[in-house]
């Protein structure tokens, strides 16, 4: 019996990656036995070959990140800091 981490390894993923495929329903899940275990065939294997050339053959959009300047992160984070301030409420009876 072939594991699920085999599969992956003989198809060129991560086993996280082919349980998520699954998990999505982008494949069809396999047979199972009596203890909920997988049973792949050598037809899942051959599909499972076919479906990771598809879905790695359409390119992908990446996004273009921009670096953040320091001057544009420190105002950001000064305008968090006052409006938490605003909210921050004294309680009486403390010396601050």
């Amino acid at each position: 019996m072939i594991s699920t981490a085999q599969v992956a390894q003989r198809i060129g993923v991560s086993k996280n990656t082919l349980l998520r495929w699954i998990n999505e329903n982008l494949i069809d899940d396999v047979e199972r036995d009596w203890r909920g275990w997988r049973i792949w065939q050598p037809q899942d294997i051959e599909r499972l070959k076919t479906f990771q050339v598809k879905y790695h053959s359409k390119k992908i959009k990446r996004l273009k990140r921009h670096p953040v300047l320091r001057a544009d992160f420190a105002k950001a984070a000064a305008q968090s800091m006052s409006s938490f301030a605003k909210g921050y409420i004294q309680r009486p009876g403390s010396g601050a």
